[in-house]
């Protein structure tokens, strides 16, 4: 998901999050370019069956200034292509690209300047014939770009000023000829963001570490952005519906070492948006803390409130997944949610291992899901995508989630890697949905396994040889969907047909029991590789054998349904990543 050429680290946060952090009610994800190097010309590039990349970096002034720049590209779909039957094609495919500049004006200002930009496409055509076809896809992706001031007061003190401007764009594109008619259908909807932060750090001594700031961000969503024509009914349309909105934030936060065992983290932070006439504000007390029981055992307890003044609106049935952002509004309140959560963690330090256990519970409040019936664009239906109004098709309820983790890791040493179970249920309730009865939410996941183990079979202590195999299983239960249990055909009133509906027209309704009442089938996959890598004269050659999907799990993307010809219904699934063997040849220096 990340490219790891152009990424100095990453930190999970999942629970017991800093007042620095809001506008959000899941986990944290904090992820922090390399800066480039300012001493000597370096770089990463791999070409693999698979995809290839590239990564440099090096000084623009030496000790003053610096670049990086890194990108992949996925190929896999054209190396298909003429594997897969003339008349059904499809594939996927992604690419992204980030570059980074820094300036040391003096020893207390520093400039950056940061980008990134990637996209991720889902594509398919089916011919049918005498030059009949379906054709269509779903791409998404990210644009951002970032300006930002490090500036050191003193010894104590520093701060980060960053100007902020991000671009989400989600597509669907259909095209649909049949006897010289075309259906086109252009779908688009995102976000885009201007965001100014100041953050300040200051330690005034080795007990407490004070963080404060602020944040403006002035949100542009484009709910519904659309393009359609229909030979056959005459249709021409676009359409395009853009919402402004402003998002402020402040913040306190102090890190607190109180003696030599604990260690308590307040904070507060208050939250303002604008949706239409009408501002919320709202505070955010959050508070973590951790006790050394002993030098190799401790706990943990957290407590954490948080809003999120943008929803989240996913389809509940089959068909491609399709996620839609809207802004809060003056019908519609922010997510709110509550969470606690407590653990412990013990080091084995003489077995080399660690193990953790958590559990947590979040309630949350003011989620929105659709209306029965409704859905956020019914592309079968061309006389109805341009009326779709996400507030007059939506309903408000609440949720809430809980479980336990498990981890069992491994850092240093010939054999490394970890166990981690996550047990868990997250349901929702609406008075207008489900008759009113609590149901499990899309991405509920009772059990989520990751099991990962990297072996370094040889290794020769500064020579930058060695031998190294990796292997990771994943399992995860199926997403909750849901299904249609019976169909039948209905008339459609028509004023000028007469009682016994000539002139008049019919289309097949469905009958539904529980919603998500069905599981999709459970994503379960093994990847297995092996790296040889070799010390030549200036750089380092490393070979790798790899293959995705060790037993060809069919795990499902999306499910559609087909009427045979006798007249039966069945479910069918597309699956994107069978077995894939991948061999690769990379280089650093």
């Amino acid at each position: 998901m990340f490219n790891g050429d152009a990424l100095k680290s990453i930190e999970l946060t999942k629970g017991g999050f800093p007042a620095r952090y809001g506008g959000r009610l899941s986990s944290v994800i904090d992820m922090s370019m390399k800066e480039g190097n300012k001493q000597q010309f370096k770089g990463e590039a791999g070409i693999g069956v698979l995809s290839s990349r590239l990564m440099l970096e090096g000084p623009i002034i030496k000790n003053k200034s610096s670049f990086l720049v890194s990108a992949r590209r996925t190929y896999f779909d054209i190396l298909t292509l003429p594997f897969q039957p003339a008349d059904n094609k499809g594939g996927y495919y992604f690419y992204d690209f980030n570059a980074k500049a820094n300036y040391e004006i003096n020893n207390k200002n520093r400039l950056y300047l940061s980008g990134y930009f990637g996209r991720d496409k889902f594509y398919f055509r089916n011919a049918y014939g005498n030059g009949n076809y379906t054709k269509g896809g779903v791409n998404w992706g990210n644009a951002t770009a970032t300006l930002r001031w490090n500036h050191l007061y003193n010894n104590k003190t520093f701060s980060n000023t960053a100007f902020v401007f991000s671009d989400y764009r989600f597509n669907i594109t259909l095209e649909d000829k049949f006897n010289n008619e075309k259906y086109t259908l252009l779908y688009g909807s995102g976000i885009r963001d201007y965001s100014l932060k100041h953050d300040v750090d200051y330690r005034p001594n080795n007990k407490h570490s004070i963080r404060f700031g602020g944040q403006a961000i002035y949100h542009q969503f484009t709910p519904s952005a659309l393009v359609l024509k229909d030979d056959n009914t005459s249709t021409d349309t676009t359409s395009k519906n853009v919402i402004g909105s402003f998002e402020n934030a402040l913040y306190v936060e102090d890190d607190i070492k109180v003696g030599m065992r604990t260690r308590i983290n307040p904070g507060l932070r208050l939250t303002h948006f604008t949706a239409g006439s009408k501002n919320y504000f709202n505070l955010e007390p959050r508070l973590n803390s951790s006790y050394n029981i002993k030098s190799d055992l401790a706990i943990k307890a957290s407590f954490a409130l948080m809003n999120q003044y943008v929803h989240l609106l996913t389809n509940t049935g089959i068909g491609l997944p399709t996620d839609l952002w809207v802004p809060s509004s003056d019908n519609l309140k922010p997510q709110r949610s509550i969470q606690v959560a407590a653990g412990i963690a013990k080091d084995f330090i003489n077995r080399n291992f660690s193990v953790s256990i958590e559990g947590y519970y979040k309630k949350m409040t003011n989620i929105i899901s659709y209306k029965e019936g409704a859905s956020f664009l019914e592309v079968d239906d061309a006389s109805n995508a341009d009326k779709f109004a996400y507030e007059k098709n939506i309903t408000s309820g609440e949720g809430k989630s809980y479980g336990a983790e498990f981890l069992i890791q491994r850092k240093t040493g010939k054999l490394t890697g970890w166990i981690g179970y996550t047990l868990s249920w997250t349901q929702w309730q609406f008075d207008e949905l489900n008759f009113g009865k609590a149901f499990w939410a899309r991405y509920d996941r009772r059990h989520d396994i990751s099991v990962v183990a990297i072996y370094k079979l040889r290794e020769q202590q500064g020579a930058r040889n060695g031998v190294t195999i990796s292997s990771t299983w994943v399992y995860g239960t199926g997403n909750a969907i849901t299904l249609p249990v019976a169909e039948f055909q209905a008339p459609i009133h028509n004023p000028s047909a007469n009682r016994f509906n000539q002139g008049g027209f019919w289309q097949t309704a469905s009958v539904y029991t529980e919603r998500n009442a069905f599981r999709m089938a459970a994503y379960h996959r093994m990847d297995i590789g092996i790296q040889i890598s070799k010390k030549m004269a200036w750089w380092v050659r490393t070979w790798e054998f790899s293959v995705y999907n060790v037993y060809n799990r069919l795990n499902p993307f999306f499910y559609y349904s087909q009427t045979q010809p006798n007249g039966d219904v069945v479910l069918k699934q597309i699956t994107l990543f069978p077995f894939i063997p991948s061999v690769s040849w990379n280089i650093k220096f």
